[in-house]
């Protein structure tokens, strides 16, 4: 009886699975693994037979057992056919490829934007970014984006980027049919542009220098100088690199540039890291080299009203600022102009000033300055007054008034083709010529001036003509004579009609009794030493000189006179410098005349 219900389970259980069997194959679709095998149905025996091969143990109840037998087998027919079924209706597990040509399209200080190729078999794609921490190492991996668009081949990422910072991104292709299968991952690193300096600017410029300076970049191993330069045209050429720095270093002199040029300059920061490079956009300035002072600044004319001054053009100025001082005030802007020339009508008469010019540059709505040129002038003094001229030994002396204010006078002779040339300037009020031709009239001009320099000051000038006479007080010198002329403090002897030598000597006090006497005289007496006694006004002297030429009666004569610190100019017209009438000569002059004067030899004095 156990072996018969033993049968009995046996035949429903392979009814029941049968037709089960057959209904997964035709509906269900088959489940795999996540690996690359699929997963596998359960088979069922393939006869009945099989199935009843236990239950042949008891014949005794072989009647019932058929009749279960067959229906088994009509069920179970269908089953031959069960497993070829199954087989059908199962697709393998498929796993895509892992993206191709994973790269960086394109970076900015703010984004970076990855592409790949169209991975095949692909439902999604998954994206990882390791980020640069401040220690400069690398993070860990996390998710920033699932794309499920298949026709998407690249992203931009823009959150939580940083400029001039390493990112590591990783890549897989995911799909999802039933089961879900992972490419292996592609990866590429990227680095992101870095931020400009902060600052840039000119700390200092030349008319052919320019020093440029930078704030430091943390994110800089070096930094990239660029140049663009104006062109005759006023453009500017492009960009060039002219020069890379460490990045330690942040400021450059940039030298051999053109005066009056505009320069752009541009600073990169760049990074290399992860064998990468990158540069940002680049910081930029502008500025002009300094321009030339004008030449030639100078005082043009001047009268007792007006200045007018003057100067050359400098190259690309565009306008100029005339700047005025003087003895008690500072420089103040008294005229912008275009000109290159610029009158003063607001000076006073005879009064001392100094311009100082400068050029500019306009750009846009900029500014850029020049060097400045300086010049002292003055508005004129007046004429010269009380000139008179008379001719004596073929020489010309003129005198005249002192003029108010006046620093000198010029002296000038016209010559035959009716232009003045300058002979002489005198700070007094004479001038002596040297020999001029007998018996030719020659026309001096004399110019009274204010200052020096570029800023002399010419008053109006004052012309005299002389007809020149080689006679004195009715004689005429030969062979060997000397001559002293009082006003210009001047002694000259002549050995054999040629000048022999000059000097300046101290005559006699001008204005009272101790002046020396004009007129031809002769040499009286000659010594070396010689003792000289005598007393005026109460004083006394017992003094002994190295040589005497004696030539008056009453005492006046040619000696040196080691006392006097210094000859010549106007000490004659100092008390305690003009002698009592005697010709006091530096002691190297007077030993010279000695040696070649003789008693009887003229000495003519006017």
């Amino acid at each position: 009886m156990k072996k018969f219900v033993s049968f009995l389970l046996a035949v429903v259980i392979i009814s029941s699975m049968v037709p089960l069997a057959v209904t997964a194959g035709a509906a269900t679709a088959p489940k795999h693994r996540t690996g690359d095998d699929p997963v596998v149905s359960e088979t069922v025996p393939e006869t009945a037979a099989e199935a009843t091969e236990e239950t042949t143990a008891e014949p005794s109840e072989t009647q019932e057992t058929t009749a279960e037998t067959t229906a088994v087998e009509e069920t179970t027919a269908p089953a031959e056919t069960t497993e070829p079924a199954t087989q059908e209706t199962t697709e393998p597990v498929i796993t895509p490829e892992a993206p191709k040509n994973f790269s960086v399209k394109s970076t900015g200080k703010d984004n970076v934007i990855i592409r790949w190729d169209k991975t095949a078999n692909a439902t999604s794609y998954v994206i990882s970014r390791a980020d640069e921490k401040s220690n400069g190492k690398m993070g860990k991996y996390a998710v920033i984006k699932t794309i499920d668009d298949m026709n998407i081949n690249s992203y931009k990422n823009t959150a939580n980027i940083k400029a001039g910072t390493v990112y590591k991104y990783k890549i897989v292709a995911k799909r999802t049919a039933g089961t879900t299968t992972t490419s292996p991952a592609s990866t590429v690193t990227a680095m992101t542009n870095p931020d400009d300096v902060k600052t840039l600017k000119v700390s200092k410029k030349t008319t052919t220098t320019m020093e440029i300076k930078w704030s430091k970049s943390s994110k800089a191993t070096k930094y990239i100088i660029e140049r663009a330069d104006e062109n005759s045209n006023g453009k500017y050429d492009g960009y060039k690199k002219i020069k890379t720095v460490k990045s330690s270093v942040t400021n450059y002199a940039d030298k051999g540039l053109k005066t009056g040029y505009a320069y752009k300059y541009k600073v990169k920061v760049q990074r290399t890291k992860s064998s990468i490079t990158k540069n940002s956009s680049g910081k930029a300035v502008k500025n002009v080299t300094t321009l030339a002072a004008p030449e030639n600044l100078k005082n043009i004319k001047s009268t007792t009203t007006a200045i007018k001054i003057g100067w050359d053009a400098v190259n690309k100025a565009s306008k100029y600022e005339v700047y005025r001082k003087d003895a008690k005030t500072k420089y103040a802007k008294i005229k912008t102009t275009t000109s290159t020339t610029y009158t003063d009508k607001d000076v006073t008469t005879g009064k001392n000033y100094k311009y100082k010019v400068r050029a500019v540059r306009v750009i846009g709505k900029k500014n850029y300055y020049g060097a400045a040129a300086a010049v002292k002038t003055s508005t004129a003094v007046t004429g010269v007054n009380g000139l008179t001229v008379k001719s004596i030994l073929n020489r010309g002396l003129f005198s005249w008034n002192s003029v108010s204010g006046a620093s000198g006078y010029d002296i000038f002779v016209k010559k035959s083709d009716g232009t003045w040339l300058k002979k002489a300037s005198t700070p007094y009020t004479n001038y002596l010529t040297g020999k001029l031709k007998s018996g030719k009239t020659y026309t001096f001009q004399i110019k009274p001036y204010k200052g020096s320099g570029e800023g002399k000051v010419y008053g109006q000038a004052k012309t005299a003509s002389v007809t020149a006479s080689n006679t004195a007080y009715g004689q005429t010198p030969s062979g060997t004579w000397v001559e002293v002329c009082i006003e210009t403090q001047q002694m000259y002897m002549y050995v054999n009609n040629k000048l022999y030598i000059s000097t300046p000597v101290i005559t006699g006090y001008a204005y009272n009794d101790r002046r020396t006497t004009k007129g031809y005289h002769h040499v009286l007496s000659k010594a070396s030493p010689a003792n000289l006694r005598g007393s005026y006004g109460g004083s006394s002297w017992n003094v002994t000189v190295s040589y005497w030429l004696g030539f008056t009666g009453d005492g006046q004569g040619i000696h040196d006179a080691t006392w006097q610190p210094n000859f010549g100019g106007e000490y004659y017209k100092n008390s305690s410098r003009g002698s009592h009438g005697c010709v006091n000569t530096p002691t190297s002059a007077v030993a010279k005349i000695y040696s070649k004067a003789y008693v009887g030899m003229p000495v003519i004095v006017y």
